[in-house]
Order: C-alpha cells, then sequence, then structure tokens
C-alpha cells in the first residue's frame, strides 16, 4: 500500500523540490545583482548563495543567458511588480513603498533597466501591463477618445515604472519616497484633466451649460 502511495506521491514532491530549488537560484540571482552587479555574476557565487552545487545550477540553467533571460522573467515578482493596482487608490498607496523598496534594491533595479535581455522579458509582458493601466483609466475617467485614451495610458505607466523612479533620482536627486510623491501627484492632475475634458465633451454634446459654483 506505501508503495503505491509513494508511486502517487513522488512525482508531485519532485516537482515542488525542483520549483523550490528554480526560485532558490533565481533568488540568488537577485541577491548576487544587488551585491556585486551584472558584471560580477557568476555561477559559482550564484550556487553559494543558493545553497546547491553549480553542477546543480548548470543543470538547471544550462548558459548565462538562460539565466538571465530566466531571471528577468521572474524579477517583476521578486520586487513585487507582478500585480498592477486597478484604481488610482491603489497606485497611490503602493508608488510609495515601491519607490522606497527600488532605493534599498538600486542595483538589481538598475540592472533591470540597463539590461536588453530584461527589456525584452519586460517587453513579453506589456500586453498585460498595457491592458491593466487602460482597465485602470476606464474605471477613473470613463470613455475617452482612443488617441487620447492610449496617450493617458502610456503616461500613467511611465510615472508607475522603475524608469520614472531613476530618472527622478539622476535628474532631481529625489530619494523614493520624494519620488512616488511626485509621480503620484502628477497621475492625479492627469486623471483630473482627463475627467474635466470628458465632461466638457459631454456638454457640448448635450449642448448643457456645466453648473455655476455657489
Amino acid at each position: 500500500m506505501n508503495s503505491i502511495v509513494d508511486e502517487i506521491q513522488t512525482p508531485g514532491l519532485r516537482d515542488r523540490h525542483k520549483a523550490r530549488t528554480r526560485e532558490s537560484i533565481l533568488g540568488a540571482v537577485a541577491l548576487c545583482l544587488e551585491n556585486d552587479g551584472l558584471a560580477n555574476l557568476s555561477f559559482a557565487q550564484i550556487a553559494r548563495e543558493a545553497g546547491v552545487g553549480e553542477s546543480t545550477a548548470f543543470r538547471y540553467f544550462p548558459t548565462r543567458e538562460a539565466l538571465l533571460e530566466a531571471f528577468w522573467e521572474w524579477a517583476p515578482k521578486a520586487i513585487n511588480r507582478d500585480q498592477f493596482p486597478r484604481t488610482y487608490e491603489e497606485l497611490s498607496a503602493r508608488l510609495g513603498p515601491d519607490f522606497v523598496s527600488f532605493d534599498r534594491r538600486e542595483s538589481l533595479i538598475r540592472g533591470m533597466l540597463a539590461s536588453q535581455v530584461g527589456k525584452e522579458a519586460r517587453l513579453k509582458t506589456n500586453a498585460s501591463r498595457q491592458k491593466a493601466f487602460q482597465e485602470l483609466i476606464d474605471r477613473e475617467v470613463g470613455p475617452m477618445p482612443k488617441a487620447e485614451r492610449q496617450r493617458l495610458c502610456a503616461a500613467v505607466q511611465l510615472l508607475y515604472s522603475a524608469s520614472a523612479w531613476a530618472a527622478f533620482k539622476d535628474y532631481w536627486d529625489m530619494d523614493g519616497r520624494e519620488a512616488a510623491t511626485a509621480a503620484t501627484q502628477a497621475i492625479g492632475a492627469l486623471l483630473d484633466d482627463a475627467r474635466r475634458r470628458v465632461r466638457q465633451q459631454k456638454q457640448k454634446k448635450t449642448g448643457s451649460k456645466p453648473a455655476r459654483k455657489t
């Protein structure tokens, strides 16, 4: 009886062990990038950090290129950027902690931004990222002309990104908290302006006049 149970459980246990080992190796890549940068990244260093043999690391990722491609696809999870905000309230609540964490993990974030493989990995998931920001804009603003909606989505996505954090830091010497405040205020202003224009367009269509302030 036990042998039958073992035969059923062993593949599942083996798969979970493989998944944990893979996670350990990718997590070790993140630590190595944060501590020593991309140029000094080696399989020996990664294996030590992951607590596995170097041959095990090679078995999972036969080349440095394969390792980095897998890592850049996995990296958004490591920095809690694999989920997107649904509303402006969620966005404003997340930007501060996210940008502050980028300060702490600057080597990793800049490695992600500078790596061509990292860029290609981000582009693979860009459709889902665009969809998330389009849905956010639809919730916050409502129906808009297609071109205006696209410009607004692009601007909000950019301001929410690690690229914006790096620009605020490099060109204005802002830390993550101040950069997040600037980005959040800019996004809020863009949304307010979009709502105003949508209201004006509705009023033109209906021929109604805006209510006077008392």
